[in-house]
């Protein structure tokens, strides 16, 4: 076991977000966090890193309770890509980077590999406001990478929503590597596709209720999805004989692959 939600009820005041939700992500794994706006994917994210505190039920990470360790700890288990990542001074990428050792022994190789790996060094030296949306998002998921001890807890929200199509490719292509090696990741994402593509498991809100929890093709279920997103779904077999997840939205058809047993 890695992360552990147990009946977490959470509110902004009167506004009741989270109602109950308890589910469980496996180390080695990737699990995608699913549903509509408003569904409660960015506060149950942060329930888990510890910023926001549950009204009920609690969040344990390898066995321990979140709100019981301290700062230092939890960087030390625990890294997070936020959904927008806000850096008023003019650090450059690299110095943003570093940040992700903050509190943490530095580590000069760890944080040149993370560069390294998304991309980064060209622009290295650049000031991290010059740059696109797309590229802000790389930088703060290097800075995570940076952080990321061995065997730990990756937590995303929505990091690729501004990436153009390489980029997206090659952040799977880490994120699938991290888990290979045994960190447990845990990303938010509104994008059927990408979960279908990447994602081991899957947990599905919807109001702020857990309404399915398991692996992602069993999540996946068409009449669920229908219910919920209120787009038609279908399954097909594509050129190469794999099923793909057909989308008809007005705008188009949007496709996604997943292997089905």
């Amino acid at each position: 076991m890695s992360i552990a939600i147990e009946h977490v009820d959470f509110a902004y005041g009167r506004l009741a977000v989270l109602h109950d939700v308890s589910a469980r992500a496996e180390r080695g794994r990737i699990t995608a966090v699913l549903g509509p706006n408003a569904a409660g994917k960015s506060t149950l994210l942060r329930c888990i890193i510890g910023a926001l505190r549950p009204l009920r039920g609690s969040v344990s990470i390898d066995g321990q309770q979140i709100q019981a360790m301290g700062v230092q700890q939890r960087a030390h288990r625990i890294a997070y890509v936020p959904q927008r990542s806000t850096v008023s001074a003019a650090f450059t990428v690299r110095q943003v980077v570093e940040l992700g050792r903050y509190a943490l022994p530095p580590a000069s190789a760890r944080i040149d590999q993370a560069v390294s790996m998304l991309d980064l060094i060209d622009v290295a030296n650049r000031p991290y406001p010059d740059l696109s949306v797309g590229q802000q998002q790389r930088v703060t998921l290097a800075r995570a990478l940076a952080q990321l001890e061995p065997h730990g807890h990756l937590i995303l929200d929505e990091p690729t929503s501004a990436m153009d199509l390489h980029h997206i490719a090659q952040c799977l292509h880490v994120l699938r590597r991290l888990a290979s090696e045994g960190a447990t990741i845990l990303l938010a994402m509104h994008d059927l596709s990408l979960a279908a593509s990447i994602a081991d498991d899957a947990w599905l809100l919807d109001g702020g209720r857990l309404v399915a929890a398991g692996p992602t093709c069993d999540v996946m279920e068409i009449e669920r999805l229908r219910a919920i997103f209120r787009v038609n779904f279908e399954w097909v077999h594509g050129i190469d004989g794999r099923p793909r997840l057909l989308a008809n939205v007005p705008a188009g058809a949007v496709t996604a692959t997943i292997e089905r047993t």
